[in-house]
C-alpha cells in the first residue's frame, strides 16, 4: 500500500472530515484525568528529510515499549485521546517488517509521519510560513491539550513517540510544549544525506522534497545539487542553533544501521535519564543497510560535497563536519 493507493486516498477523505465535533466524547475524561507532568512522557526525533528517521522511528517503535503516533492516530488526528487508545490497541503486538516508500509506512498500526497531526496541534508544517498559521494563544492552548491527552495515555500505554520531519523548523516551540520530553536528535554524513534527497527530488515533480526552511525559499534558481545542499545545511544548522540543542540526545544514523541494538538501548537509557519510562520490547534486527557517498567516483556527489563547502566558507561549519 503507497502514498497514491485507494486505502490512503480514502484515509484522506477521512481526515478532511471535521471530526473535532465529536471532541464532546473525550473532553471530560482529558480535563478530569489529565494532569501533565514533567518531565512529558513522551519520545521526539529530531531528523533532516532522507536522514534515516523513517527507519530510525521504525526502530524505536519495535524495540521500545511506546504508543507511538500511528497511521490510525494520525487518521483521527482531531481527537487525539480516542485515536491514541484505538492505536495503543492495534499496535500492542506490532512488529516492524522495516519497509516504506518514501517515509510512508503501511498498514493502521504502521509509524507516521503526522503532518495533519502537528499541523493542527502544534501550527507546525513543512515550510516556515506553515508554521504561523494560528495565533499564539490558540496554538499554545492546543499544545496544552495535546500534553494533558498524552498525560492520560501515558500512564497504561507507555510514552508517546512521534517523528515529524517539519519539528526540526521548530525545535524551540516542541521543547517549550511538552517539557522534559526525550528529545533525539539524528544525525547523518551531511554528503550522503544530501545525495539520497536529491534521488528523491528528481523522483518528484517540485523543486524541493519535504522540509523547506526559510532560507531556501529564494532558492528555487540554483541548481538541484546547490539547492539539496542548502537544505541539509540550513536544517542542520536550525537544529544545531536552538537554544534546545543542549537538551538532544544526538543518534548518527550510520551507527544506528550498524546496531541498532545498542543505539535504541541508549535510546531507552537516555529517557530513563530524563525521567521518562520506557523498556525494551521486542529483538532488533543485527544490521540495516546504508551507503556512503562515494567523493572520487560519483559526480553528484562531488558536486554536492562541493555546494556544501561553499556554504560552510560562507556561514560555518557544520558540526557534524568540525
Amino acid at each position: 500500500m503507497g502514498r497514491s493507493s485507494l486505502a490512503v486516498r480514502f484515509a484522506r477523505l477521512i481526515q478532511a472530515f471535521p471530526l473535532r465535533v465529536f471532541g464532546f466524547l473525550e473532553w471530560p475524561i482529558v480535563r478530569l484525568f489529565g494532569r501533565p507532568t514533567e518531565p512529558t512522557q513522551a519520545i521526539f526525533l529530531l531528523a533532516v528529510p532522507r536522514s534515516g528517521s523513517t527507519v530510525t522511528y521504525q526502530a524505536i517503535c519495535h524495540g521500545l515499549s511506546v504508543n507511538y503516533l500511528s497511521n490510525i492516530w494520525h487518521l483521527l488526528y482531531q481527537l487525539p485521546l480516542i485515536g491514541g487508545g484505538v492505536s495503543a490497541r492495534l499496535s500492542r503486538s506490532h512488529s516492524s517488517d522495516f519497509q516504506s516508500q518514501h517515509g510512508f509506512v503501511s498498514g493502521l498500526d504502521g509509524p507516521a509521519e503526522g503532518l495533519h497531526f502537528w499541523q493542527w496541534w502544534l501550527d507546525c508544517g513543512l515550510i516556515d510560513s506553515d508554521c504561523h498559521t494560528l495565533a499564539v494563544k490558540k496554538r499554545e492552548k492546543r499544545a496544552r491539550y495535546l500534553g494533558q491527552v498524552i498525560s492520560v495515555l501515558s500512564r497504561n500505554k507507555g510514552p508517546f513517540a512521534s517523528a515529524y520531519l517539519g519539528h526540526a523548523l521548530v525545535p524551540d516551540r516542541l521543547n517549550d510544549a511538552f517539557p522534559g520530553a526525550a528529545l533525539i536528535r539524528l544525525r547523518r554524513e551531511p554528503v550522503s544525506n544530501a545525495l539520497s534527497l536529491l534521488k528523491s527530488l528528481r523522483a518528484g515533480e517540485s523543486n524541493w522534497f519535504s522540509v523547506v526552511p526559510r532560507e531556501c525559499e529564494e532558492r528555487d534558481s540554483a541548481s538541484e545539487h546547490e539547492r539539496v545542499a542548502a537544505q541539509v545545511y540550513w536544517l542542520n544548522r536550525r537544529l544545531d542553533d536552538a537554544p534546545s540543542a543542549s537538551e538532544m540526545l544526538s543518534v548518527h544514523y550510520e551507527k544506528l544501521c550498524e546496531s541498532p541494538k545498542r543505539e535504541v538501548e541508549k535510546i531507552r537509557d537516555w529517557c530513563l535519564k530524563r525521567g521518562v519510562s520506557v523498556q525494551i520490547r521486542n529483538a532488533l534486527p543485527d544490521s540495516f543497510e546504508y551507503k556512503l557517498a562515494d567523493l572520487k567516483n560519483d559526480p553528484d556527489a562531488i558536486k554536492i560535497h562541493q555546494a556544501l563547502t561553499e556554504l560552510e566558507q560562507a556561514h560555518g561549519k557544520l558540526e557534524l563536519r568540525q
